[in-house]
């Protein structure tokens, strides 16, 4: 089981393209530092897309964080990293 408090935040948007979030949303969890026009606090969304992903059977692992595409699709969750 995954804990969710260890998700900064995750993404939804357009597979192949730059993920700055021109073509997709970030979504943020609670105590995660971040700008107001780089996205949203949403723990509900954080939980929904970190369960999603990590129940994906396609699910990839990179450094800090857990991904899957779909349908032309990617979401990732991005894990905290321990200084």
């Amino acid at each position: 089981m995954l804990d969710i408090s260890k998700i900064t935040k995750v993404y939804s948007g357009k597979a192949g393209k730059c993920m700055c979030g021109c073509a997709g949303k970030y979504s943020y969890n609670e105590g995660t530092e971040h700008e107001e026009w780089q996205g949203d606090v949403n723990v509900r969304t954080v939980k929904m897309f970190t369960k999603q992903i990590k129940s994906n059977p396609a699910v990839k692992y990179g450094n800090g964080y857990m991904y899957f595409e779909h349908n032309g699709r990617i979401k990732v969750a991005y894990f905290k990293v321990d200084a």
